[in-house]
């Protein structure tokens, strides 16, 4: 048989681009000849964390690898295969944050770089300075800075209302925090559903109401979701009160209609599954019929 032939550059390229991160690494540190083709190629990585920036010290995860960079008698970085829980220990000539501004960078912050999770339960400042990259879902605890992105977040979980630009434009925001949300802000977000698992009242309600009622970009089957302070049925006694509402029916169940555009309309109602949560939905104009109860 004749012998194997070696990939072509440009398949080399295809299929180094989509070699797990371990294995690119230790491709890296064991063939010289690719080094620069790796160098310049994006990841395709699993997970990416930023877990703390404990004193003196940065943590992250890449995929199955963690990278812990602290001060101790040196400047040093910590290199652990979660898999086989080996470990290795550099000096490094730059301080914690600096080395791992320098390590984040060098591997995220290349052109075509997805990453299916990210985990921010501290991200500092330097993450902005990444060129913009793919995030599919994005948890974030607490952070002091984004990614930039280059297209919507399918899911953002997030623990408060700010503005941001990832949030403002991912496709799902989950909002978890436990004290009240800024319904100005989440008003401001172009999500197709945003979930509010804290409470809110109905005023709060009636106030993102109105200024949603205000965008005509918003598109048909946007949705948001919360959790009500009490029964939905008072949010259908205040918002008649507005000179923009009228009571309606949608689907045989009490409705709240605001007018948005002569093609589009906001429909306010109870949720089929619980009975304190209220929805509120862009729907195309004449969804709801109006009837008085």
């Amino acid at each position: 048989m004749p012998p194997d032939k070696p990939l072509a550059y440009q398949s080399s390229n295809v299929v180094l681009e989509y070699i797990s991160f371990g294995k690119r690494k230790r491709l890296h540190a064991m063939c010289p000849a690719i080094r620069k083709m790796e160098e310049n190629l994006p990841y395709h990585l699993e997970l990416v964390k930023l877990i703390s920036m404990a004193r003196n010290g940065i943590i992250m995860s890449i995929d199955s690898f963690s990278f812990y960079f602290w001060e101790h008698e040196g400047n040093k970085m910590l290199m652990t295969n979660e898999c086989t829980e080996n470990s290795v220990e550099w000096l490094t000539c730059l301080g914690p944050e600096q080395a791992a501004e320098k390590f984040l960078l060098y591997h995220l912050s290349r052109k075509g770089t997805h990453i299916k999770n990210v985990e921010l339960t501290a991200g500092p400042e330097f993450i902005s300075k990444c060129i913009p990259i793919t995030i599919k879902n994005l948890i974030v605890n607490r952070t002091a800075a984004w990614f930039p992105t280059n297209e919507p977040v399918d899911l953002v979980k997030v623990d408060t209302t700010v503005r941001a630009d990832t949030l403002k434009m991912a496709k799902h925001v989950t909002v978890k925090i436990s004290d009240r949300i800024n319904t100005k802000i989440v008003s401001e977000w172009n999500c197709e559903f945003i979930r509010i698992e804290s409470t809110i009242s109905s005023e709060e309600v009636a106030y993102y109401c109105n200024q949603v009622s205000k965008r005509a970009n918003r598109p048909i089957g946007s949705m948001l979701m919360a959790n009500h302070t009490s029964s939905v049925e008072l949010v259908f006694d205040l918002l008649p009160s507005k000179e923009y509402a009228r009571k309606t029916m949608l689907n045989d169940k009490k409705c709240v209609t605001i007018s948005i555009d002569e093609s589009t309309e906001l429909n306010v109602y109870g949720s089929s599954v619980d009975c304190y949560c209220v929805v509120v939905e862009v729907c195309a104009r004449g969804t709801a019929i109006d009837q008085v109860y």
